[in-house]
Formats: structure tokens, sequence, C-alpha cells
């Protein structure tokens, strides 16, 4: 099964004043926050960031790109991943674009296939053995990295594309069902420190639980029940983004609603402090999207 590249626009930030941004035209990066140099020109489709020195990112042409000192970066396999994150300095998991989980302990140099049940479509580790897969409505559970696997199904059926993100022991799953008039179907489920699944979140086409927004975008795990949604509304007015935030799970969310395109990527480090790219620009929040200004 061969899946489609995402948007070339990624954010990752280790702090408030260390990050990453990456777009079509390349990768820029920040060590104050406020003032970004290029670092390559290499287009870019994710990031993943473990401290203000290491992180790793994933060019448009199937590199993987690797910084050790925050500034310089280097090319090194080709994986030809469609998303990755690293869960410390050494080991990082991934999904190449046939649908393959992999893996890595040697910072990204090489990368071998790792035990998955089946094709996944999605992965989200946060240990060397805790991790989630998905593939159409299920989600599968590893805590001995990928020795066994339990399986939960969620969603339909095997037509729904799922995304996953994942904190501490906190894991979010976005199903996305399909898209007609002008609205998507997507359900959004949670399951908090290694408990049940509950679903929390639903496109607007049903009325028993709150939605986003017509269109569900990237999202942001945090932790310790806290999250942050976006999505967006193109027939509405001229075109309205949605930050949907909650800190308890989903029992309760709070609402921001901006004028302007879409997010593409977001990055959260707490409930209030986040960034997101839309359209062109990178907007910073500090008050959990409230207010956003350029940085």
């Amino acid at each position: 099964m061969i899946v489609p590249l995402p948007p070339a626009s990624a954010v990752a930030f280790a702090d408030t004043r260390h990050g990453w941004v990456g777009s079509a035209h390349g990768l820029l990066g920040t060590s104050d926050g406020r003032t970004f140099r290029i670092e390559t020109r290499s287009a870019i489709i994710g990031i993943s960031a473990f401290d203000r020195a290491r992180a790793w990112a994933i060019s448009g042409d199937g590199f993987v790109l690797r910084t050790s000192d925050g500034r310089r970066w280097s090319r090194l396999g080709v994986p030809h991943l469609l998303r990755m994150q690293f869960v410390d300095a050494l080991v990082g998991f991934g999904v190449t674009r046939d649908s393959v989980l992999v893996r890595s302990d040697d910072s990204g140099k090489s990368w071998r296939q790792a035990r998955a049940p089946g094709p996944v479509r999605s992965e989200c580790f946060t240990t060397r053995r805790d991790g989630w897969v998905a593939r159409g409505g299920s989600v599968w559970t590893t805590h001995d990295g990928g020795q066994r696997w339990a399986r939960a199904r969620l969603g339909a059926g095997p037509q729904e594309l799922p995304d996953l993100g994942c904190r501490n022991g906190d894991v979010w799953a976005v199903f996305h069902e399909g898209a007609a008039a002008g609205t998507e179907g997507y359900h959004v489920f949670r399951s908090l420190a290694g408990g049940s699944w509950r679903p929390v979140l639903a496109s607007p086409f049903q009325r028993k639980l709150p939605s986003i927004s017509n269109y569900a975008g990237p999202f942001s795990v945090l932790g310790r029940g806290g999250a942050v949604f976006t999505g967006s509304c193109a027939p509405c007015g001229s075109g309205t983004a949605t930050l949907v935030r909650t800190r308890n799970g989903g029992a309760s969310f709070t609402r921001s609603t901006r004028r302007g395109p879409p997010a593409t990527a977001v990055d959260f480090l707490d409930n209030r402090r986040g960034w997101i790219v839309a359209g062109r620009r990178l907007l910073r929040t500090v008050d959990g999207g409230r207010h956003w200004r350029v940085p």
C-alpha cells in the first residue's frame, strides 16, 4: 500500500527558543525564538526534535537529515519515510511510503524493518518499548518494542486514514473518513496512561460529540490528558481556522477561531505555548491560541 506524502511543511520546537520549521523551500532554525536562519534548502515533510541540539528531518526526496549541534545538518540513509520520531538520542521509529514500520538504533544512520501487525498507516512511540500503530479502523499497542501487539477496533473500516499522536502514556487517534459537501467525516479517540479508548470528538455530521471544525487538521499531544487540535472550514466566510484544546482528556474543550488559511503543521510545548504553520507563515501563541503573532 503506497500512501501519499504529507504537505511539505513541518514544525518542531525543543523549547521556546530552539526549534525548526520546514517547508517546500527548505529548513529554517532558530536559537532565540525570533530570528530564523536557513539550514538546508531541501523540501521538508517532517521534523523530530529530541532537544535543542539533536533533531531529525525527512526531506521530500526521501533522505533522513540529522543535526547534532542544532545548526549543521547531514544526510543519512534513504528509507523513504512518511513520518518519524525519535524516543531518545539513538532510537527512532518511522513508517515508510510503502507502509512498513522501521526502526533505527544508531541515531538515524541505518534503518531496519521492525515487527508490526502487517502494513501500517501511522505510528507513534514514546519509549523503546511503548508504541502504537494504526491501519484502517484499528490501533495496535505494544509494550515490548513490537514483540507482541494488542488490537483495538475503533473505526468503521479499512477505508479510514488514521493519524496517531502520543506523549508519555497518552495516545490520541484521528480517523479520517472522507469528505463530501464541504465537510469531512472524522472521529477522534484517546487512551490515557494505558487506559481504555474513548471517543471524544467527531465531525459535524453527528450530534453526540463536539467537533473540531468541518475538517480535522494536524494535532499536538501534550500528555497528562492534554492535546491541541486544529481544524478548518473553507466555506465559512473567507475561510476560518480553529484551535481546540483539552487539558482533561476530552472531558471539556476550549475553542478559538481565526480568519485565514488552515494549519498544515502544529507543535505545542504545553497548553498555552505553541506554533502553527499556516499558509506561508509561522505563527506563535502564548495564550493557547486566543492571539497569534509572527515570531
